[in-house]
This record gives C-alpha cells, sequence and structure tokens, in this order.
C-alpha cells in the first residue's frame, strides 16, 4: 500500500506539503499542487481518512435525514449538499424516511411520525457522523419535531425554533411578488386557487398576495379565494367555480403547479384561451411547467441553493460549536412562460 512517503518521493517535496494538498491547509504554487496530484494518482495512494479522523475527533461525515427523495424539493436539495460537502472533503451518510405515501398532501401531520424520525436520527448518530442535515418536503415549522440533541443540526426547506438553525425560502415574498408581476401585466382582478386552508405555505403565500394587492390599493374579495389541496384535480374544480364569479377575473394565480395545470384543462374545455381570455400562473416551476399549453409561467424554488447554504451552515457548527442559531431565506425567481 503506497504512502505519503511514496508520494513526496515521486513529486520531489516534503510529505508535509503533500498533506498540505490533501487538506487544503496551505496555499501552494499550481505546479506543486499539480505534481503533487499526479503523483498521488500514479502510485494510486489513499489518505487514512480513519487516522485523521482520531486526530481531529471529527469522522468528516454528514448525516442526511430525508422524509423522501421522491418529494418535490428533496432531489434538488440533496444535490446542494452533495456537491459542496465533497468539495470541503466531507462524506455524507442518508437515510430515507419514506413519508410520501404516508403523509400524502397531509403535510402538516408530520408530527404523528415523531419517533420514526427520531430514530432515523438515532441510526446516524451511531455512524458516528459530525453533524445532521434534516430535509423536509414541504415547508413548514417542525419545532421540537427531533429530541434535543449535542449533534449538530440544520434543517433544510423547513423552519425549526428559535434555537434551530435553518435555511429555507419565503413563502409570503415570493407569493407577493408574483401578485406584483400580475398587476404589471395589467391585472386587477386576480382569482387565487390556495392550498390546504391550514398548510403553513397556503397561510403565508395568502399573507403575500393580499399584502402586495394592499400596497396597490385594490381589494381582493373573498370570493376569488378558493381553496383545492394541492392536488390537479383540485385546481380544475376551482376554476370552475372561478369561472362563475361576477365580474370574472383576468387572472388566476394557483399556489402549485399541479393545481395551475388543472386550472388550466378546466379553462380550456371552457374554449376559453390562455392568456388572452384568462392569464394563469403557478409555483414550484414543476417539470410539467414547461410543458403545459402554453407553457406555465410559475415561481422557481432555489433548491440547489438551499441544499449548498445547508451544507454551508452545518460545516460552520461542527467548526464553531459557540455559533448562535441562524435562519438563511433564499429568494425565489419568477420563470416567465406563456401563460401571462
Amino acid at each position: 500500500m503506497a504512502t505519503m512517503r511514496d508520494v513526496a518521493e515521486l513529486a520531489g517535496v516534503s510529505t508535509a506539503t503533500v498533506s498540505h494538498v490533501i487538506n487544503g491547509s496551505k496555499k501552494l504554487s499550481p505546479e506543486t499542487t499539480e505534481r503533487v496530484l499526479h503523483a498521488i494518482s500514479q502510485v494510486n495512494y489513499t489518505p487514512n481518512t480513519v487516522a485523521k479522523s482520531l486526530r481531529m475527533g471529527q469522522t468528516h461525515t454528514i448525516g442526511v435525514l430525508v422524509e423522501d427523495i421522491r418529494g418535490l424539493p428533496v432531489a434538488g436539495i440533496v444535490s446542494g449538499i452533495s456537491e459542496t460537502l465533497s468539495k470541503a472533503g466531507y462524506k455524507t451518510i442518508f437515510h430515507d424516511l419514506h413519508l410520501l405515501e404516508k403523509l400524502y398532501n397531509q403535510y402538516e401531520q408530520i408530527g404523528t411520525y415523531r419517533q420514526r424520525i427520531n430514530e432515523g436520527v438515532t441510526l446516524l448518530k451511531s455512524s458516528n457522523v459530525d453533524g445532521i442535515i434534516y430535509v423536509a418536503m414541504h415547508d413548514r415549522h417542525l419545532d421540537y419535531l427531533l429530541d434535543p440533541t449535542d449533534t449538530p443540526l440544520v434543517y433544510a426547506y423547513s423552519h425549526g425554533t428559535e434555537n434551530d438553525t435553518f435555511v429555507t425560502y419565503s413563502n409570503r415574498d415570493s407569493a407577493a411578488e408574483m401578485i406584483r408581476y400580475l398587476l404589471r401585466k395589467g391585472h386587477e382582478r386576480i382569482a387565487v386557487i390556495a392550498g390546504h386552508p391550514h398548510s403553513y405555505p397556503t397561510a403565508q403565500r395568502l399573507l403575500g398576495i393580499q399584502m402586495a394587492m394592499q400596497q396597490a390599493q385594490l381589494a381582493l374579495p373573498a370570493e376569488y379565494i378558493r381553496y383545492g389541496d394541492w392536488e390537479y384535480e383540485s385546481g380544475r374544480k376551482e376554476t370552475l367555480a372561478i369561472l362563475q364569479l361576477n365580474p370574472q377575473p383576468t387572472a388566476i394565480f394557483a399556489m402549485n403547479d399541479l393545481m395551475a395545470a388543472g386550472c388550466m384543462d378546466a379553462l380550456h374545455k371552457e374554449g376559453l384561451h390562455i392568456p388572452q381570455d384568462i392569464a394563469v400562473s403557478g409555483f414550484d416551476n414543476r417539470e410539467i411547467a414547461s410543458y403545459l399549453q402554453p407553457p406555465l409561467t410559475t415561481i422557481a424554488l432555489p433548491t440547489p441553493e438551499i441544499g449548498t447554504k445547508a451544507a454551508l451552515l452545518i460545516m460552520d457548527l461542527i467548526n464553531n460549536p459557540k455559533l448562535h442559531p441562524r435562519r438563511e431565506i433564499i429568494r425565489c425567481s419568477i420563470i416567465e412562460r406563456a401563460s401571462i
């Protein structure tokens, strides 16, 4: 088995220089770094990460606990986490809680699975991880969901308590920005197809919608707000109810792309043209959004950026245990297509 000394002799440098290249602990010339990396490749040297971990009291391994890898935002978040940790020399251990079918679209019922979630944390801790990132599949408050732990923890795509570190996006500000976009396009009568009435994102997005309308000195009549259940069929059903309104709105803002797709189907079947007769916007930027006819204007979630930030935060907590809890809110963006 090749040793660090073998690498140093082949590269014509000291073992200390080889160590600096491997650990990134000192800035070296590009030529020296390239020579060492080439020598590592030539002798097939593998650093003894176990011995390094014992010396540093760290395993350089992060546990990633996901509610369900199939959940809409999870894959993008995990991609951001993995790429960032890998570049920093960390390994990852994943544990999937498989909660998609169990929760379906009743995401606020996450507390029902508190024991299952904490068993997942225990499993990751038994692997001697340096920290844990909890990746949710729906933005909501997760106050006191996890048992107290001395392992550094970051919530991604959700909120914790004031003592927790988390990174997510702003439902309120994102929805307000879409309303302002519709207003700039000349729409003042805007109907809303909301999600579950007791859902955290529904409440926050509705707050942003009302805030933007009030700032424009426009009303949002109660009958212009229809509650769906995040699914396609509810978007279709609530659109038919909206079309009975007098005066009829000139735009419909659906709180996710699935309901927006149902909305567009209902409009087509009623013989209406989008956006000439009525405009439609969504939220999430699912893959389906670009394939609808016309392609859907929607809000893109910053999932890779959330993952990247979560990875940076967990490394900060590991290296600086006395850091105060941090709360990072990442901005969403509007994807302009032909439905408005």
